[in-house]
């Protein structure tokens, strides 16, 4: 589902820097936010990421925690035959 982005009342201090922006890059204010906001979602997408990896590590570090409060440390675990 689409729909429009119009963002009003944004105050003539960020206006004038996006237009600031956009002329220092030589490029339209609309290229100036479409590059903002994708830097923002892959910016968030990535510590989203991050954290579900350090969630994830956990888990493991918990589980090899476990094993080798049971079976004592032993690297027969990890050989294959």
């Amino acid at each position: 589902m689409s729909s429009p982005l119009n963002i009003r009342d944004i105050g003539q201090d960020r206006k004038a820097a996006i237009e600031l922006e956009a002329k220092i890059k030589s490029t339209s204010i609309a290229e100036v936010v479409r590059g903002w906001i994708d830097a923002g979602i892959a910016k968030n997408r990535a510590e989203r990421e991050r954290a579900a990896w350090i969630v994830s590590a956990k888990e493991g570090i918990a589980d090899e925690a476990r094993h080798l409060d049971q079976n004592g440390p032993s690297l027969a675990r990890f050989r294959r035959v």
